[in-house]
């Protein structure tokens, strides 16, 4: 028996839902459609970078020091900025979390263990990801061509849902561990295409 559009309809939304209420009590991250009725776009994707991170591990070269913070470096005048700042002292990981500034383009030696672009720098991502090729810097955009140039999450938000894809062959060249919980809830990026 065909069901009516409008009933099927609303029982797809239904799933997508339940799916990520799922996802989020898994790994903690918020429900996207409740975030984004009490915030901007920017802050359910700060929130979310910053649950990402705890789920993983990066190898002690990446520190200086037991006590270094673990750092994200985003561009000052993207959008997300600020919604990032908010999260900066939070501990994560044992470490205080922090946000570090760069103006046009990031200084890779400012002990940046997160890097997020955004399509800000679309034109300097296949050049920046380059760069930093066996760095352990998590490098996270938010575009779906992200992972194919070389970064190891690319992030999108489509209506509720959250929806991101892991460069596991860029993750690993980077000397990090990405939690199978985290995995489980990522498309592969598929490194034969690209995609």
């Amino acid at each position: 028996m065909k069901l009516p559009q409008t009933r099927l309809t609303r029982h797809c939304r239904t799933f997508q839902l339940a799916v990520l209420w799922y996802a989020a009590l898994v790994i903690g991250l918020p429900p996207v459609h409740a975030a984004a009725e009490s915030a901007s776009e920017y802050a359910v994707k700060a929130a979310i970078i910053f649950k990402i991170a705890k789920f993983v591990s990066w190898p002690e070269s990446a520190f200086s020091n037991l006590s270094e913070p673990l750092s994200i470096c985003v561009q000052k005048d993207d959008p997300i900025a600020d919604a990032m700042s908010a999260l900066s002292g939070k501990s994560i990981q044992g470490r205080v979390f922090s946000v570090r500034y760069f103006d046009k383009s990031p200084v890779i030696s400012d002990g940046c263990q997160i890097l997020f672009l955004s399509t800000l720098q679309e034109a300097m991502q296949p050049d920046l990801l380059e760069a930093i090729t066996n760095q352990p810097i998590l490098t996270i955009g938010d575009n779906d061509q992200f992972t194919a140039l070389g970064g190891i999450i690319g992030l999108e938000i489509n209506s509720d849902r959250v929806q991101f894809t892991i460069n596991i062959v860029a993750s690993e060249s980077a000397g990090l561990d990405i939690s199978s919980q985290l995995l489980q809830l990522a498309k592969i990026a598929d490194n034969d295409q690209g995609t």
